[in-house]
């Protein structure tokens, strides 16, 4: 760990819950066919996009290299830059075509990244 403070494990839980209840909130909005809820879960997606680039970024400063191997590190690293970008994705189909197949599909692929990202995390916190 480069520092003794490190604000990763503080962001990095933000995430998936922000993305859950903004997928939610659309699903939700359409439902009922409220755009106000559209714009709640379009705030959901931004707020958790933004997090997670800060969840990136300390987690790059405070990666563990003389503890871990850079396999286990990099793989972790990996599978959050696949969540990164295809929250982005996301995030911008919630905006344009927020109920297109397109969009649920760019839904069910983040949230799977997500979880995987978040596994390996586990993984690297937990395990030895």
């Amino acid at each position: 760990m480069i520092s003794s403070v490190t604000f990763h494990p503080f962001f990095s839980h933000f995430p998936l819950p922000l993305f859950i209840a903004g997928i939610l909130l659309l699903r939700l909005s359409q439902k009922r066919d409220d755009s106000k809820m559209v714009a709640a879960a379009n705030f959901n997606l931004s707020i958790g996009l933004l997090i997670l680039a800060l969840a990136a970024l300390s987690g790059m400063i405070s990666s563990d290299l003389d503890f871990r191997t850079t396999i286990e590190i990099e793989a972790h690293q990996g599978y959050s830059l696949l969540a990164a970008i295809f929250y982005a994705f996301s995030a911008g189909y919630s905006y344009v075509k927020a109920f297109s197949k397109a969009a649920f599909i760019f839904y069910g692929i983040t949230f799977l990244s997500l979880i995987a990202s978040i596994y390996s995390g586990y993984l690297l916190t937990f395990y030895s």
